[in-house]
């Protein structure tokens, strides 16, 4: 028996010295689009094109519009940074994978001072939008895209 976990905690060391090299060299292409959505008008942006119908599925605005598109190569363990209006910032930050998913942890600052921190598991590959802060007489919305290099 002890013979038998002795090769257990063997297999795990090893497994965890040749895993953490491979995440450590890992990029996730990371693409984040700012969404001013409001119940003001009827205006789609028409570069919004693809997410509309999820969009639409699940938050009850009348308008989209694009505010920032910005795509960012990150290591695991990198800050993006993202500056969005009224003087604050979206962090983005892959932390590590769970399965086929990529877990990110989010954060928005004002003033370097955190207002709103979540985590989120992305399948690889896919989207995902979550609201934001009040803005203009709406929300801002963020569509999050992780793609695993």
């Amino acid at each position: 028996m002890v013979k038998f976990i002795k090769i257990i905690l063997i297999l795990i060391v090893i497994f965890c010295f040749f895993s953490q090299p491979a995440l450590a060299k890992a990029k996730v292409l990371t693409d984040i689009k700012v969404i001013h959505a409001s119940t003001e008008s009827r205006h789609v942006d028409p570069s919004l094109k693809k997410i509309i119908p999820k969009l639409k599925s699940v938050f009850k605005y009348t308008s989209y519009r694009l505010l920032k598109n910005q795509r960012l190569n990150l290591n695991f363990n990198q800050k993006g940074r993202v500056n969005l209006p009224g003087k604050k910032t979206l962090i983005v930050m892959p932390s590590d994978i769970e399965g086929k998913r990529i877990r990110y942890h989010i954060v928005i600052q004002k003033n370097n001072h955190p207002i709103f921190q979540t985590q989120v598991l992305l399948k690889n590959n896919s989207s995902i939008t979550i609201g934001g802060p009040q803005f203009n007489n709406g929300t801002l919305l963020f569509n999050i895209s992780g793609s695993m290099r």
